[in-house]
């Protein structure tokens, strides 16, 4: 069914989006849009390409952005314009576009390159800095960004590195989307370990967040890590106890009041894919474990394309 697959999707994304985005932004990790960058281009062409409709992918975008806000703390509002941009425009080019192969493969040079220049686009159109200024200041987040390869290469030869990066993995990840197809193989791919894993509560609480915590709390106290990554790991710890404990409630409901009661179209959705995120969590351990078999080369996209079959 169009429905079942639509909601599975989007759940996939959304724990795409706050399990891997999130943590890549509490720790700010280098060239981080590279892989969120993948996930979003792949879930908006599945969408799109499970119901046909444009409005249905920028539906399923704002309800990601919703898990978004609700689940991923730490993520800066540029994190949240990029999926809203991609989003938008991923379903612009999927409808005008009727080659699938080449509507995908677009969608996901965009999605990097419009992650590689957000912060250039953001300080022109939002915060009104000249083009110039915002080029100048981009540039140096760059240079900031690759310290060491700052003293072997020229602040402009730099960003284009970077812009060819992510331009490069766009052209590589889009060729590789436009051959994922919807059909579901959870019975013909051999799993070793798949029907032994415990099957799980879809309401039940993952309980995920403390030992996460903890641990980001521990890595404070050891010494041998630097001390910019320990202070990086206290401050991910104080943010994660206080959105769990305060603000994320707080948050929740201020945000399910804005949409509505709860028998709104929107609440009923939110609830729906929040019972699906256990069971697409089991799979995403299974498939990495799947993975683990393949050579390095070919061990990402292999844990990708199993975890998205295997939840269909």
């Amino acid at each position: 069914m169009i429905s079942r697959r639509f909601y599975r999707l989007i759940a996939l994304w959304v724990l795409a989006e706050t399990f891997l985005g999130g943590i890549l932004h509490a720790f700010r990790v280098p060239l981080m849009g590279v892989f969120i960058a993948c996930f979003s281009a792949l879930f908006i062409s599945l969408i799109y390409s499970a119901t046909g409709s444009s409005r249905k992918v920028i539906h399923a975008t704002l309800i990601v952005l919703v898990f978004k806000m609700l689940l991923s703390p730490h993520a800066p509002m540029i994190a949240f314009m990029s999926v809203g941009l991609q989003g938008i425009f991923g379903a612009l080019i999927l409808h005008a576009i009727p080659s699938t192969k080449i509507g995908r493969l677009l969608v996901a040079v965009f999605a990097y390159m419009q992650s590689a220049t957000m912060k250039l686009l953001s300080l022109t159109i939002i915060f009104g800095m000249g083009f110039w200024d915002a080029l100048d200041e981009f540039m140096v987040s760059i240079v900031q960004y690759f310290p060491v390869l700052s003293s072997i290469l020229s602040a402009k030869n730099l960003v284009i590195s970077y812009l060819g990066i992510y331009l490069i993995s766009g052209i590589i990840v889009g060729l590789m989307i436009g051959r994922v197809s919807l059909k579901s193989r959870r019975g013909d791919l051999v799993l070793e370990g798949i029907h032994s894993t415990p099957e799980r509560s879809r309401n039940k609480n993952t309980g995920m967040e403390w030992p996460l915590i903890l641990g980001l709390t521990v890595i404070y106290f050891i010494p041998l890590f630097p001390d910019s990554f320990r202070e990086m790991s206290l401050r991910a710890a104080i943010i994660l106890t206080a959105w769990h404990l305060f603000l994320g409630p707080l948050v929740k409901k201020l945000l399910f009041k804005f949409l509505g009661n709860k028998k709104s179209g929107m609440i009923r959705e939110i609830n729906l894919i929040e019972g699906i995120l256990p069971e697409l969590q089991d799979n995403l351990k299974v498939s990495w474990q799947a993975a683990s078999t393949q050579k390095a080369i070919r061990r990402f996209p292999y844990f990708i394309k199993t975890w998205v079959q295997i939840s269909l």
